[in-house]
């Protein structure tokens, strides 16, 4: 029987027998760092890639997609645009040259160089100390005045320079409200009635009377700064005596300000100028404070009302007047506001005027012309109206009806008697 005939096809013919001893053949290099060829012959050839073999079976057909269609183009119109022209080109403007820094001058001997004090870094500086270390620096905030759009001025000459100003920056409704709690706060007890308003007031006025120097001279190191603020403080302090210190008052202030005239030169300037400016800006001031503490000593009655009509005068005129657009609305709300405080005292009779309760309306007629005076002196008494002085304006509506209130109460309460 033979393969083919057996069961299953044919057999797989027998395997050779393995040779037990391997072909001789060059040795292996051994095991290591390749040796590197040596110097002047080519290096080893490179490896040929060998095709990558085609995959067997039929190929796909290449997708033949449709084109997209154009939009639709707008027929074309009449209109032509000009070709915009370009600037001129400006030149460079010539840089100059950094001006040498001035060598420190060295210590002297047995004394410890000084260490320098880095200025604020330019602008594309870095704000770095000379370890390295990033410092805090503050930036310089821009005047108001540059921040806010230039409008027009429809000021007449007389208003540009002795009108009232309306400073709208900054906290003005927190600093009213704090300066009628202090006002307050000095007149509620008895035992701090005279000395606390001569305080309150004396510093104001010589903070006034100083601003009012400083204006006119652009410097705060001057001997007629001192003796205006200190003399208008004193005055306020020697209404506290009565009339009659207040008196000596103006005539140490007259002499304090022709000695510091006299005692300090100054090219350009004459001593006597020099010194009725002092006694003006201190004599003004120091004299609406003294006049308040007077009327603590003869009726703490009228003095209540005339803070009354001063701060609502105040507040009217600043919240009318800043938003108008002439000067007449902000002091006439004033007047108004003054007429409509005049009718309570008149119907609750309050002293002195309990008795004849129709004479508070001519002592309100005076409020009424003097507020608006005494603002128009303030702005006299400085180089330009809006000069910054917020201690003056702060006490510019009593520099007129103060004085005048309490000359006029001593002899309405003398007449009385």
């Amino acid at each position: 029987m033979s393969d083919a005939d057996q069961p299953g096809g044919p057999r797989r013919p027998p395997r050779p027998p393995r040779p037990t001893a391997r072909p001789t053949g060059p040795a292996r290099p051994p095991a290591g760092p390749p040796t590197p060829p040596p110097a002047g012959s080519p290096g080893p050839k490179p490896r040929p890639k060998r095709p990558i073999p085609e995959a067997p079976g039929p190929r796909p057909e290449p997708v033949v997609r449709a084109p997209r269609p154009k939009p639709p183009t707008a027929p074309p119109t009449g209109v032509t645009f000009k070709t915009p022209v370009p600037p001129p080109a400006e030149p460079p403007a010539a840089i100059p040259p950094a001006a040498p820094a001035d060598p420190e001058p060295a210590p002297p001997e047995g004394q410890r160089p000084r260490r320098r004090r880095h200025a604020a870094p330019a602008e594309g500086e870095h704000a770095e100390t000379h370890t390295g270390r990033l410092r805090r620096i503050r930036a310089t905030r821009p005047p108001a005045e540059d921040l806010l759009p230039k409008q027009e001025d429809h000021m007449s000459p007389f208003r540009r320079r002795y009108g009232i100003p309306y400073n709208t920056q900054g906290p003005k409704v927190r600093l009213g409200v704090l300066w009628a709690i202090a006002v307050v706060a000095v007149l509620v007890p008895q035992a701090l009635r005279p000395w606390g308003l001569a305080v309150l007031y004396g510093v104001v006025a010589g903070a006034a009377a100083a601003q009012v120097i400083d204006a006119h001279r652009g410097n705060r190191t001057s001997a007629d700064r001192a003796v205006a603020a200190f003399g208008a403080s004193g005055l306020a302090v020697a209404a506290t005596l009565g009339t009659q210190a207040l008196g000596l008052g103006y005539l140490l202030l007259v002499a304090a300000a022709l000695a510091a005239a006299l005692g300090t030169p100054e090219p350009g300037r004459l001593p006597l100028p020099r010194a009725g400016h002092i006694v003006a800006a201190a004599g003004i001031c120091g004299g609406a404070a003294a006049s308040l503490v007077l009327l603590a000593e003869y009726e703490i009655g009228a003095l209540i009302i005339l803070l009354v009509f001063v701060m609502v005068y105040d507040a009217s005129d600043f919240i009318v007047g800043s938003g108008a657009t002439n000067g007449i609305e902000g002091p006439l709300a004033g007047m108004l506001f003054i007429a409509a405080a005049s009718a309570v005292f008149a119907v609750v009779s309050a002293p002195p005027f309990n008795d004849h309760g129709s004479d508070i309306w001519s002592f309100s007629v005076l409020a009424m012309i003097a507020c608006p005076a005494g603002q128009i002196l303030a702005s006299a008494l400085l180089p330009k109206a809006d000069a910054h002085a917020p201690a003056l304006r702060r006490l510019d509506t009593m520099l007129v009806v103060a004085p005048a209130w309490a000359g006029l109460i001593g002899l309405y309460l003398a007449r009385g008697v």
